[in-house]
């Protein structure tokens, strides 16, 4: 074994002693595992949902679209359908339409988002909670919508209801015309739940020819085109993104469904970096406590390190023995704390012990645990505790020989 090494575990685990340092020592140590636990599982919650959340996102919003940066519609979009076709990464196109619309029914009304998708199924169809998501749009029954289960609350409609949907163009035209809208007859066949407010109190769906009618688009005319990729990995969509603003930038503008959600994806990204900064306090006080630990080392061995000089050890090797010693305990505290961490997590992975009211989605805290998190916690946690040994091993390195042997 190393000869430092081995000096610098007798300073940590002395043989038939056991004094003040070595009990700050252990509470170093302690500390360092806390800290290191504390961070781990904190994180690995925040990654649970953080998921949950771009899974309910991502049954609404796309994970790429594509709108265009010179007009509200993008012209001529089957040939630009027909051009994203060659890409092997996505999975389908769909090409949307969007407006606002005042939605009546009976004496309730509200504004929302008319939306139609060109698709033979809805994307969030696995959020219908009440009746179809399937639209019939022949001509021998009402036009059919999809309300969202706020919207519906909020106009107190359920499904079989016959509602009114009227435009902003056809307001406008009624008032210049000082005529009474007719608006569009439909009926709710279904209702969804996005466990998201700003999709359930604020969105329906329909059929693509009724919004196309109240928007008087043409019929190479949509709103955008969302994108649903293969892989919905992050970096994945960030590399197809990046790969169509490249070929089709200077026309349209490409955007994921981070831009999408620009703001509630910098909250999550600032909470993450908030609450690590608050939790890294409890491993800077525990490396505080390495310091001292360290230093008060260094104050009690001066006739050691004496002896060791005068025998020819140069500073290197004391410099080696500090460190390693500030290093050994940083590296038990570490792995203390990834073992407490990882088997916490893991268990409410597993066993879900800490259960969530039975209003919300998922009926236990969600933990996902990330290794690239994992890695740089443990990193952290050793670059902390070799930062504690600077000074002490300097302080080490000043020692006067003489004045040592003298004063003992």
């Amino acid at each position: 074994m190393n000869v430092e090494l081995k000096i610098a575990k007798r300073y940590i685990f002395p043989k038939g002693s056991f004094n003040f340092i070595s009990i700050i020592t252990l509470i170093s140590i302690l500390g360092i595992a806390i800290g290191v636990a504390a961070l781990i599982i904190v994180m690995s919650i925040f990654n649970g949902f953080r998921d949950i959340s771009e899974s309910v996102i991502l049954d609404f919003d796309p994970p790429i679209r594509i709108v265009s940066k010179n007009s509200a519609y993008i012209n001529d979009y089957p040939q630009l359908v027909n051009k994203l076709q060659n890409y092997n990464s996505i999975k389908s196109i769909i090409p949307t339409l969007q407006t606002k619309a005042v939605i009546i029914y009976d004496t309730q009304i509200e504004i929302a988002e008319f939306i139609a998708q060109k698709t033979d199924s809805f994307t969030f169809a696995k959020n219908i909670i009440y009746g179809s998501s399937y639209i019939d749009n022949s001509e021998v029954v009402l036009n059919e919508v999809v309300l969202g289960i706020g919207l519906a609350d909020k106009l107190q409609a359920t499904i079989y209801d016959t509602l009114k949907i009227l435009s902003t163009k056809m307001l406008e035209h009624s008032f210049h015309t000082l005529q009474i809208p007719q608006g569009i007859t439909v009926k709710s066949v279904g209702l969804f739940q996005g466990n998201a407010k700003e999709y359930d109190w604020t969105n329906f769906y329909g059929d693509f020819d009724i919004v196309r009618k109240i928007t008087r688009t043409k019929e190479n005319e949509v709103s955008y085109i969302d994108i649903i990729t293969v892989d919905l990995e992050e970096k994945n969509i960030d590399k197809l993104a990046a790969e169509l603003n490249k070929n089709f930038g200077n026309d349209f503008d490409i955007l994921t469904w981070k831009d999408l959600n620009r703001d509630l994806y910098n909250i999550m990204q600032m909470e993450r970096v908030a609450v690590f900064c608050v939790l890294s306090l409890i491993l800077l006080i525990a490396v505080f406590n390495v310091f001292a630990s360290l230093a008060m080392t260094v104050m009690e061995k001066k006739p050691e390190i004496a002896i060791l000089k005068t025998i020819g050890c140069d500073n290197k090797f004391i410099s080696k023995i500090y460190l390693f010693e500030g290093l050994l305990i940083g590296f038990i505290g570490t792995v203390f704390g990834l073992i407490i961490g990882l088997g916490l997590s893991v268990g409410q992975n597993t066993y879900k012990w800490l259960k969530i009211d039975t209003i919300y989605f998922v009926d236990a805290i969600p933990v996902i645990i990330n290794n690239y998190d994992i890695a740089f916690i443990c990193i952290f946690s050793l670059f902390l505790s070799f930062i504690a040994t600077i000074y002490p091993v300097k302080k080490a390195n000043q020692l006067n020989i003489s004045q040592a042997i003298r004063s003992e």
